[in-house]
């Protein structure tokens, strides 16, 4: 993939769209950044007929758990076949 990269006077580089896509999930999924929580809460406001759940969550803490079960079950997915559980 071919991308101009901001901060280096925008020349064109070439990027691994695998590891692109890890670090980013990686950023997305990290417990000091609020994305993916936003997106959740987004989720769940929107109505089922724009694709949302159509749903408030009572607390926080909803949202917490979800984001939570979220990141657990995206870590399952993505190891490597063979790797065993880091719990």
């Amino acid at each position: 993939m071919r991308v101009f990269m901001i901060g280096r006077d925008y020349q064109a580089t070439d990027i691994d769209v695998a590891d692109a896509a890890r670090r980013f999930m990686a950023w997305l999924t990290g417990a000091a950044n609020p994305a993916l929580t936003e997106i959740i809460q987004r989720w769940l406001w929107q109505p089922p007929d724009a694709g949302g759940l159509g749903a408030l969550a009572e607390s926080n803490d909803d949202v917490a758990l979800l984001r939570a079960e979220l990141v657990t079950r995206w870590q399952r997915a993505t190891r490597a076949p063979g790797e065993g559980d880091p719990r």
